[in-house]
């Protein structure tokens, strides 16, 4: 592949035009041959807290190389709770695994039990769960809902986020219109990148050189 392929340079150079820095701008893989540059409003947080929940071959990985997708996904944004003991957190991971959705937990501290435990889990899609930073320090959003100091018990507790894509440099959270974090005042303009390649491995190549271009800083 050229290692400068001019129609996505272009799309880049578009995108930034639109929106205020390059973490407004993510991309996924198109569904046709044609690349093209859509937009949506959604919320921006930090990125991920550690590269094992961004590996390629986890059971929540999709289409998109060095980034995760959580759908249907409870938030928890937490305060001390990130450093609670493991056995307290353990009710709330049940009741995600048996509704079938996922989790995101966004914590500025978190202690190095609940951390792995969380990457064991993503790693063997036993728990579709991502921690990433708030990414108040870095000038993003603050994050939705409530800071708890313990965990809740229950997902039904926990803000529900349609479409939640996660990499090194930020997290981005889509509502579906009819969630309650629609019509937030903190939403913004991001920028899509929907890439076409020749086949499937060009398009992944395509992909790569998008994450590159847009993780430099």
């Amino acid at each position: 592949m050229n290692d400068h392929p001019a129609d996505l340079l272009a799309l880049v150079s578009e995108a930034r035009r639109l929106v205020a820095d390059d973490r407004h701008i993510w991309f996924s893989s198109s569904e046709t041959f044609r690349s093209r540059l859509v937009q949506r409003r959604g919320l921006l947080l930090g990125g991920a807290y550690s590269p094992q929940f961004l590996r390629d071959t986890t059971a929540m990985s999709w289409d998109v190389p060095w980034m995760v997708r959580l759908r249907h996904c409870r938030v928890v944004v937490c305060g001390q709770a990130a450093q609670e003991p493991l056995a307290a957190w353990l009710p709330l991971m049940e009741a995600v695994v048996a509704s079938g959705e996922s989790l995101l937990v966004v914590a500025d501290v978190v202690s190095s039990e609940l951390l792995n435990t969380f990457i064991v889990n993503a790693f063997k899609g036993s728990l579709r769960v991502c921690v990433v930073h708030s990414g108040r320090d870095h000038g993003g959003s603050a994050a939705p809902g409530a800071q708890f100091a313990t965990p809740p018990a229950t997902p039904e507790q926990l803000l529900r986020i349609d479409d939640v894509w996660v990499r090194r440099t930020a997290t981005v959270c889509f509502p579906a219109k009819e969630e309650p974090l629609a019509s937030a005042a903190a939403l913004q303009n991001f920028a899509i990148i929907e890439t076409a390649g020749e086949n499937h491995e060009d398009q992944c190549d395509r992909l790569r050189f998008l994450m590159r271009e847009l993780q430099r800083v």
